[in-house]
């Protein structure tokens, strides 16, 4: 797909997507970018600019993870992980007009377009009308898989995801950024965590970078508000984190366990 046949608005898109993407703590979704472009959310517009840049050399180079991560909101990692549960435990896998949708408060629409996109990423199939969990699923599981790291900048009007929730800690607390700075001086290897993807790997060595900064290069939000709101495989309820121009200022629940400093 050219850059010609996608609308001025997404290409606004798939600029600030090219951007964000250049700092290796942020993987913004195309969503989160939307929003910051002031363009409504359309299925259809999303699957257009995911078509232009896994196609695009230049702009493909930049993403770190699998597409999923990327494409799919961050509501629809919600919707995708109540599905793999239900694949692992042999259940039957709720379908779209299921009233557990429904109880579960989620929109008609925003159901459909999550299947749709599963679909179409390669996580689904649709067979005799209805969906079917599809026989390489387990490997939208690796990396980030259905998780997601959401860091809200309230004076910027800014939403994108981060890699894990301690990058947040390396963005908004100078001390586990300077610990963190230290360790990939003395190698890549240290720095290295389950999961990671090969592309991560490389960019934090500064081989393969597709134009990506130096880690040391990335953006730091110490002087601000900032907000996590995390949904990751350690925890069954969603996590808010609030640091306040480099203090710790909310957390919820406030069971949650966390390391400013890194280790």
């Amino acid at each position: 797909m050219k850059a010609t046949s996608l609308t001025a608005e997404e290409r606004r898109v798939v600029e600030i997507l090219r951007e964000d993407w250049r700092d290796l703590l942020r993987c913004t979704a195309i969503h989160q970018a939307m929003e910051r472009v002031g363009l409504p959310f359309s299925h259809a517009s999303r699957l257009r600019i995911a078509e232009f840049f896994i196609g695009d050399a230049a702009v493909s180079g930049l993403i770190r993870w699998a597409p999923s991560t990327y494409v799919l909101t961050n509501n629809e990692k919600l919707i995708a992980r109540r599905l793999v549960r239900s694949w692992r435990e042999g259940t039957s896998i709720p379908q779209p007009g299921d009233d557990e949708w429904r109880k579960s408060g989620w929109d008609t629409e925003q159901i459909e377009d999550a299947f749709k996109t599963l679909a179409w990423l390669g996580f689904m199939r649709e067979s005799g009308g209805r969906y079917e969990v599809a026989e390489d699923a387990e490997s939208f599981l690796q990396g980030l898989g259905f998780y997601f790291h959401e860091v809200l900048l309230p004076a910027r009007g800014e939403r994108f995801n981060t890699n894990c929730a301690p990058d947040f800690f390396i963005m908004t607390y100078r001390p586990a950024r300077e610990r963190m700075l230290e360790r990939v001086s003395e190698g890549a290897r240290s720095t290295a965590a389950e999961g990671m993807s090969e592309k991560m790997l490389d960019a934090i060595r500064g081989v393969n970078t597709s134009g990506a900064r130096a880690l040391k290069d990335s953006a730091f939000y110490g002087d601000e508000r900032a907000i996590l709101n995390d949904a990751c495989g350690w925890s069954d309820q969603p996590i808010r984190v609030v640091m306040d121009h480099g203090k710790l200022v909310e957390i919820a629940p406030d069971t949650t366990w966390y390391l400013l400093g890194g280790g």
